[in-house]
């Protein structure tokens, strides 16, 4: 390389530096200005804005900006006062999303005179409410109670109460826009018919994001393994829509025009996957990058992100309150600040390169909001997407084409357009099971840390001469022992009772027996999820001592994804293979069970008491 192209190489990777680096600083200002500025005053910052605007200066022109940004934040969260609790008399409520089945009924989002509301509807009171979608009008009766929203999901859904429904009076199904996209679903799900219910599922939440169905052990699957965001629609389903669609818009040779039709287009994909947080963001990006493209202008990821999130922030922004959109802009800045930057790091075929450097870009940067919500990341994300992807990509494409299609043709023309569907629904499932059963150790903060601070060493001894090669095998050096020490060295139960939740308590013996104790109100998810964390490949016994269906149900999702040995639960129960017992009593190794009268199962050791549950 020529000394002019050395110092146009040193330049251009000096510029895109600062591009990066502007572009990570934009978007946390953003997310800090939106939750830390709420209590500025809007007319500070139009004073601002006013004073930049006379005297010609664009930072304070920016600064005032800013200003009515946090402003119009902490409008918006001062208008989410409780609602009015009251009993409700035949009230017209409009669903805001799908119901979702719940303990013993459903649960949906409901608008009611403009309160965003949770409406939990049993089943003895409307069995047919599952049927429901977004859109639809109904009229019910029941009790409404008021309550400012407490969590961030609340925040970011506006929720500011609760419906207790004892009766639905009338249901209309939702028109317009809305009732084209619920058909356009239904057409969706009647051309997989012949899947199986779990297969059916996977493939709703793949072309279209609905998971409601999934069953528990594949979400557990799919978590485990670093792939439930498949099963979420993002910027890869936008641009997937926008690549089966190329054919025909390309066709359209005024810029305008095609710019129209591709917004709408994306606009109706939004209607299709309900304007999801993610789906949302990548569909604003999208519609800037094409009306800068059509001018002229660049259109990179770099450019149209923070433009993207300042606007959908103006339009809500209680969007900096969702962590799916936190994670969906996060991921969205891993790939566009790292892909390229691993890729060079790796060997092989510049695919393949580009592939990791985008997962693990995006795995990085997304690292710390999974630390800080559930506690763990997942360490076989990366080579699990990897296997994944191409059959996800699949998937929604193949599926997005041909699903309506399928839906409308004889059943064994439709079982045939379907075939490369199941076979890619399947492996991707596979994939999953495989990768979401191995059983890992916690990553950590400080093994993020070690990881990022390697890559680091990585990225600065391409540009060293000399003390490069040192700097480059201490970096690989901290980048593996980063991974290595979590996946070689897990952290097993120690002995002892550790009581996981309300509903959940583990004994484990000294020499490794567990006991599982399950209450009454487990959820499924929750059980799963918090045994998978505590590394439990055998249960020797499981106590439900609760022994109504909902704990059959839940000990029977349990058996599919453990081994369990023995079951106790109380006479009567309803729970399989479970051998009914009075009392809760015996032993197991060096423990001794017994149930005291309060109903409290305790665990004594070879030690003395290790607790109860």
């Amino acid at each position: 390389m020529s000394e002019s192209e050395q110092v146009a190489d040193s330049q251009h990777k000096r510029q895109r530096l600062r591009r990066d680096v502007g572009v990570i600083g934009v978007i946390v200002a953003l997310f800090g200005v939106v939750r830390l500025l709420h209590a500025v005053d809007w007319r500070v910052g139009a004073a601002v804005v006013a004073l930049g605007v006379l005297s010609i200066r664009p930072r304070v022109l920016v600064i005032g900006l800013v200003l009515l940004l946090g402003a119009r934040s902490g409008a918006v969260l001062d208008g989410l006062d409780a609602a009015r609790s009251r009993p409700l008399t035949e009230a017209e409520v409009v669903l805001v999303s799908d119901p979702r089945e719940g303990d013993g009924g459903w649960s949906a989002q409901a608008d009611i005179d403009g309160e965003r509301l949770v409406m939990n509807v049993r089943l003895g009171v409307a069995p047919t409410f599952g049927g429901a979608d977004v859109g639809d009008r109904l009229v019910v009766s029941g009790s409404l109670r008021g309550s400012e929203p407490e969590t961030a999901w609340a925040v970011s859904r506006r929720i500011v109460g609760s419906v207790t429904v004892s009766e639905v009076h009338d249901r209309r199904p939702a028109t317009g826009v809305v009732g084209a996209a619920n058909t356009l679903r239904d057409a969706y799900r009647g051309g997989v018919s012949h899947f199986d219910f779990g297969d059916r599922a996977l493939f709703t939440g793949l072309v279209f994001g609905d998971d409601r169905n999934q069953d528990p052990v594949d979400a557990d699957n799919f978590r485990s393994s670093g792939l439930s965001h498949a099963l979420a629609v993002s910027g890869q389903n936008v641009a997937f829509v926008l690549l089966i669609a190329a054919p025909v818009i390309g066709r359209i040779r005024w810029a305008p025009a095609r710019v129209f039709v591709s917004v709408a287009l994306l606009v109706g994909f939004g209607f299709l996957t309900r304007f999801e947080a993610s789906v949302t963001r990548a569909i604003v990006m999208a519609g800037l990058a094409l009306i800068a493209h059509a001018v002229g202008r660049e259109s990179d990821a770099a450019v149209v992100l923070p433009p993207a999130v300042a606007l959908l922030f103006v339009l809500d922004p209680l969007f900096a309150w969702s962590l799916a959109f936190q994670l969906s802009v996060a991921a969205t800045v891993g790939m566009v600040v790292l892909a390229s930057r691993i890729a060079v790091l790796l060997p092989g075929p510049q695919v393949l390169r580009l592939a990791v450097g985008a997962t693990l870009g995006a795995q990085l940067f997304v690292a710390p909001l999974l630390l800080g919500t559930f506690g763990r990341v997942s360490l076989v994300a990366v080579p699990a997407n990897l296997l994944a992807g191409p059959a996800v990509a699949g998937v929604m494409m193949w599926g997005l084409l041909v699903g309506p299609v399928a839906a409308v043709v004889p059943d064994p023309i439709a079982v045939v357009l379907h075939v490369p569907t199941w076979l890619m629904v399947r492996w991707v499932a596979g994939v999953a099971d495989v990768f979401g059963s191995l059983s890992v150790g916690h990553f950590g903060f400080v093994h993020l840390a070690v990881g990022l601070f390697g890559l680091f060493l990585l990225l600065v001894a391409r540009e060293r001469r000399g003390a490069g090669a040192a700097l480059s095998r201490f970096g690989v050096g901290l980048v593996a022992l980063s991974v290595a020490v979590p996946l070689l060295v897990p952290r097993p139960l120690a002995p002892g009772v550790h009581v996981l939740s309300t509903e959940l308590t583990v004994a484990r013996s000294v020499e490794g027996h567990d006991v599982v104790v399950l209450g009454g109100g487990a959820d499924v998810e929750d059980i799963l999820e918090q045994l998978r964390s505590s590394r439990l490949g055998r249960i020797d016994l499981l106590i439900a001592s609760n022994g109504s269906r909902r704990t059959g149900v839940l000990v029977h999702t349990l058996s599919a994804q453990f081994e369990i040995t023995t079951i106790w639960a109380p006479p009567g129960h309803s729970v399989p293979g479970a051998h009914a017992r009075e009392d809760f009593s015996g032993s197991l190794g060096s423990m001794q069970i017994k149930t005291a009268d309060d109903g409290r199962v305790s665990i004594v050791g070879d030690e003395g008491a290790l607790g109860s549950g």
